[in-house]
């Protein structure tokens, strides 16, 4: 079981998972050795399963980024996972969800004729809904 000291890491490993050991342990008032233990612990039960980065999507050229709520028929199921696997690197996440939708799928195009073609795809699978990114804030 993790206490304060373990989710102040962790919220600190999540704000940037390159800090240094010696300011984190600063941070949460511990020894650099201290707090390397409890990162090793935490990654040795799962609680930290990987460590990943941001990116800027505009400045990597995919500034087209969405949400799509995916509704998907029980006989096309696996078709549906397939399609989604081939197009693995457009999506950031992928998840199972409840409700009138299935799945939600976090995305980013380079442009409206690739995120087009890619719905036009998704129709032979699955209804959706597009929720458009304004922003991030």
């Amino acid at each position: 079981m993790s206490d304060e000291i373990d989710l102040a890491i962790i919220k600190e490993l999540n704000r940037d998972s390159r800090i240094k050991v010696s300011h984190l342990a600063q941070l949460v008032h511990l020894t650099a050795p201290a707090v390397a233990a409890r990162i090793q612990r935490l990654e040795d039960t799962g609680v930290i399963t990987k460590y990943t980065i941001e990116v800027d999507l505009d400045k990597v050229g995919l500034p087209r980024q969405v949400f799509i709520q995916v509704a998907v028929q029980a006989q096309k199921q696996a078709a549906y996972l397939a399609f989604i696997k081939t197009h693995h690197n457009d999506f950031r996440h992928h998840y199972r969800t409840t409700g009138k939708f299935d799945y939600l799928l976090e995305g980013a195009f380079p442009d409206r004729h690739v995120l087009n073609d890619f719905l036009v795809h998704l129709n032979q699978f699955a209804t959706y809904q597009v929720i458009d990114v304004i922003d991030d804030i």
